[in-house]
């Protein structure tokens, strides 16, 4: 029993030390900190790992995609975003969060079994189970999610009022509380096509 808990111990350390995501494109501008860290970095490269607490922020050209090693769900940070990554091991999967201050990022998140996925704001909480949307958050004009497949909960922090984003579906989470849903305007999504095209 002792030596089975070892080896689960020890392959989460290594997972750990590994990171938890991997940078699989980055492009433009991107301000990187490690955890540990007490400076920004401005040298991000295809094939780095992300670890838990890591930062990355986007310039006026900047771009970073990068996926998490358990099950590939993948995040697209656009122009202007900045984006915390957090992950912790549990059972051989990553519990994963991400906290985001501000900008567009596009989620492609595969299906997590037991735990969620939570995207945090300073406005709202999302808890994903699995599903593909878009974020657009901004300190002092809220958040706008944008569904593209499956289910998004969205809480908002100041009112703990929740809407249910699905596909095609626009969820508004305003700072004083307020939250609304209704179907996304199709200039909306040429708005986000036109971010991935850039």
């Amino acid at each position: 029993m002792n030596k089975i808990y070892l080896i689960l111990t020890l392959s989460a350390f290594l997972f750990t030390q590994q990171g938890i995501a991997l940078v699989t494109k980055a492009k433009g501008s991107i301000e990187y900190k490690r955890s540990e860290d007490n400076q920004l970095f401005n040298d991000i490269n295809k094939g780095q790992s992300l670890f838990d607490q890591d930062l990355l922020r986007t310039g006026s050209d900047g771009f970073a995609k990068y996926v998490y090693l358990d099950d590939g769900s993948m995040i697209k940070v656009h122009k202007n975003a900045e984006v915390y990554v957090y992950g912790s091991i549990d059972n051989r999967s990553i519990v994963k969060q991400i906290n985001v201050s501000e900008g567009n990022v596009k989620f492609e998140v595969a299906r997590q079994g037991e735990g969620e996925f939570t995207v945090i704001t300073p406005t709202s909480v999302a808890s994903v189970k699995g599903t593909d949307f878009w974020i657009q958050t901004d300190e002092d004009d809220g958040d706008q999610f944008f569904g593209l497949s499956g289910l998004v909960n969205i809480t908002n922090i100041q009112s703990n009022e929740i809407r249910q984003l699905t596909r095609n579906m626009t969820v508004t989470s305003l700072p004083n509380g307020d939250m609304d849903i209704k179907k996304t305007d199709p200039k909306d999504f040429k708005k986000l096509q036109s971010l991935e095209l850039d």
